[in-house]
């Protein structure tokens, strides 16, 4: 399912920050990069187009922020996203994604300014490195380009000690909400039709910050590694108080990994407002398969 595999995503950036070589402590000598650039066009609906990434490369001693900005000339509620990215970890993951898939949001995006601000975040101090590159696009629901990020980040992390843990087999995903009944977002739900995802929910405020507080272990073989992160956004215009529908529709995907052993990601991932009121909970369950590849 499109949250599903959205989880994923953030599951696999996350091993790619905390994996490592199995056994013990991993010496680095990568020489960090971070391009964070427009891939867009002249044409784009989406103009004006500013990234900052601060410190440039990204450091595992020093948080850094990425802040976008830009003018949509039109609402935006549906379209196309094509993504293209590698996530790698030393010996632990190796992913390549490529997919099309369908989108539509309600209420849209509205025309006008528009910026976030992802930061500061501190990355954990976990072995090994983490690595993402490629691009993501966006089109409208004429399939015209409405925007376009491309990535090439690596950072080495740090020299840390494995907590040993028993071996266990791969297990189905299964990520669900684990939202409170004080949450801000109200009668949350998933559901599937046919090819179709559709995420719901009633924000009972509007929203202009939050913070995503990650707090996952990463599981492959005789290794436990937990990772804790957390990550503040910001945005403007704000996301107003109301329902929110957002579906997926997957086009067409393919995925290519290669795993030095089974991995297994767990934990909760919960987003707190700027009055640190919970806001929404996610409870996360997932595997990958050794030497898997999956063409859909």
């Amino acid at each position: 399912m499109a949250s599903i595999r959205v989880l994923r995503v953030l599951g696999l950036a996350s091993v790619a920050t905390a994996a490592s070589e199995f056994g013990g402590r991993l010496e680095c000598h990568i020489r960090p990069r971070s391009m964070v650039t427009n891939c867009g066009g002249a044409h784009d609906h989406l103009s004006d187009v500013s990234i900052n990434l601060v410190p440039d490369p990204i450091s595992r001693t020093t948080p850094f922020t990425l802040t976008l900005s830009g003018t949509l000339d039109e609402d935006l509620t549906g379209g196309e996203l094509d993504v293209s990215l590698e996530v790698r970890a030393l010996r632990v993951i190796d992913k390549a994604v490529n997919a099309k898939t369908s989108y539509s949001l309600s209420p849209g995006v509205a025309k006008g300014p528009m910026k976030i601000v992802i930061g500061p975040v501190t990355l954990p101090q976990d072995p090994g490195e983490a690595l993402l590159k490629g691009q993501v696009s966006v089109k409208n629901t004429k399939g015209e380009p409405v925007a376009c990020i491309a990535v090439d980040i690596e950072v080495p992390l740090a020299e840390t000690p494995l907590t040993q843990q028993e071996e266990m087999p791969p297990v189905m995903e299964q990520n669900t909400f684990c939202n409170k009944p004080t949450d801000h977002l109200k009668n949350a739900s998933e559901t599937q039709t046919g090819e179709v995802t559709q995420l719901s929910g009633t924000l009972d405020e509007d929203l202009d910050s939050i913070v995503a507080h990650v707090n996952l272990d990463v599981k492959a073989l005789f290794v436990k590694l937990p990772l804790k992160l957390s990550v503040p956004v910001s945005f403007s215009p704000a996301l107003p108080k109301g329902d929110w529908k957002l579906s997926f529709h997957e086009l067409s995907a393919k995925q290519r990994e290669v795993l030095g052993s089974p991995v297994k990601v767990e934990g909760q991932i919960v987003v707190d407002d700027s009055k640190n009121e919970e806001v929404l909970c996610v409870e996360v369950a997932s595997s990958q398969v050794r030497d898997a590849e999956v063409i859909v």
